[in-house]
């Protein structure tokens, strides 16, 4: 409660800024889904107070219905950061919820920044806490532990007093729902907006003196015990102060789900190392970690959005294409016979040993040649991170078709200096203007 954006460090609001910049080149490239199409026309026909701006669009609405949108199209292209060891998407949630507020209530670019950083701080840590029982057991961590993330950081937006940013996050908890059993369909994408919508308008209800329970996670009825197996406030809490969590945040270079990803990466790499020419292939078997096995192995999707968890899919796609950026990641696309002739002999098996950083990618050729690669950690990854420029060049790719280059530029350039914006309107308003479906 008592931290200044002065206790922050040049790293960590470096590292925000990146984050933010990646998300709103996700989030702006997501705006023309379908998914958020049908959430925004909800939007519309329900009405709200003009407060706050839906993305890629002149529409103003409720602050509440705003967190909703956005935080929706944060997610619907599965592009956006992630933070390996809390097993969530800590920007989609988060991000969303803060611009809203901010907007509506004229927050600078440094009160931002700090509550960014916050709310990314409390919701991985409380994510790392719930273990990995929490994940296994089915709970999607963006959407349970997300909340707490936009109910903390809108809180110190809001400057909540101790006892009410405790009601905001017992508020928030209460809420807290969102299943893996929906992957590959919409209402993956569903899961951060509802969650920046939720931790929004529970601080609003704090703020006004609604109260909640002051040990939401503790207690033998807390979400600790409930939707955890192995909840330890410890493991959440180890190095707070020392070190911040935003450090560990991996950024997609490939639109997929990221246990996909050491696969992706170790696929490209024997293909540009070897000049491999993809009829040359005769098979391709991948080693994946448990949870790559649990949650991202779907053997014949049928929509754009499964087949970014599929990893025979991701395999094949990217021994064809070199690449596995969103536009092979399309319903069109999914019905490509070559894709198709080449994931049917990708064979994936579950390897106890990889941790989920890790693949182990086997290619054997038509003449009998065997080709292997062991990936540690996949580009994009904190050991492996994308500089930059090479995030600059994503977030400017994703932003094109929406905006045209110049104004691309311009918001990239504006999202680097966000400690010097006077009102995050400015920002907001960059974000908002002319596309429409």
């Amino acid at each position: 409660m008592e931290t200044s954006y002065q206790d922050l460090t040049p790293e960590i609001i470096k590292q925000a800024k990146r984050c933010i910049i990646d998300w709103t080149g996700v989030a702006l490239a997501g705006a023309a889904h379908q998914t958020v199409s049908i959430m925004r026309g909800t939007v519309e026909t329900l009405g709200g107070n003009p407060q706050a701006s839906i993305f890629g669009t002149p529409i103003k609405t409720s602050v509440v219905n705003a967190a909703l949108v956005n935080g929706t199209m944060s997610h619907v292209l599965d592009f956006d950061d992630t933070h390996l060891e809390a097993l969530m998407h800590p920007s989609a949630p988060l991000v969303p919820a803060l611009l809203a507020y901010g907007e509506w209530k004229g927050i600078n670019g440094k009160d931002f920044l700090l509550s960014y950083l916050l709310g990314f701080e409390v919701e991985t840590r409380i994510s790392m806490a719930m273990g990995e029982s929490h994940y296994a057991a089915g709970w999607h961590a963006t959407a349970t532990m997300g909340r707490f993330g936009a109910a903390a950081g809108v809180g110190k937006q809001a400057r909540l007093g101790r006892n009410e940013m405790v009601h905001a996050l017992g508020l928030a908890g209460t809420q807290a729902s969102g299943i893996r059993n929906v992957f590959g369909t919409m209402t993956k994408s569903f899961h951060p907006g509802i969650a920046a919508a939720n931790g929004l308008l529970s601080v609003l209800l704090a703020q006004e003196g609604y109260t909640s329970a002051p040990d939401i996670l503790e207690t033998g009825k807390g979400l600790g015990n409930i939707l955890s197996d192995d909840y330890n406030p410890q493991r959440g809490l180890k190095g707070l102060g020392q070190t911040h969590t935003i450090l560990g945040t991996s950024f997609k270079p490939f639109a997929s789900c990221l246990y996909t990803h050491p696969t992706i990466d170790a696929v490209i790499a024997l293909r540009n190392q070897n000049t491999i020419a993809p009829d040359a292939v005769d098979t391709i078997r991948c080693g994946v970690s448990k949870f790559c096995m649990d949650a991202a192995n779907q053997k014949n999707p049928q929509t754009g959005l499964s087949a970014k968890f599929s990893v025979s899919y991701c395999a094949a796609l990217a021994m064809l294409n070199g690449r596995a950026g969103d536009d092979l990641f399309q319903d069109t696309e999914i019905q490509n016979p070559a894709t198709l002739d080449l994931m049917g002999r990708v064979g994936v098996e579950a390897v106890p040993e990889l941790k989920d950083s890790e693949a182990e990618v086997t290619v054997i050729l038509k003449n009998g040649q065997k080709l292997k690669h062991h990936t540690v950690h996949a580009l994009g990854s904190p050991e492996n991170p994308l500089s930059d420029r090479q995030l600059e060049e994503k977030a400017k790719t994703l932003l094109e078709p929406v905006f045209d280059g110049k104004k691309a530029d311009t918001i990239i350039d504006r999202l680097w200096g966000l400690e010097e914006v006077e009102n995050i309107s400015e920002i907001t308003n960059l974000l908002s203007n002319q596309w429409s479906a």
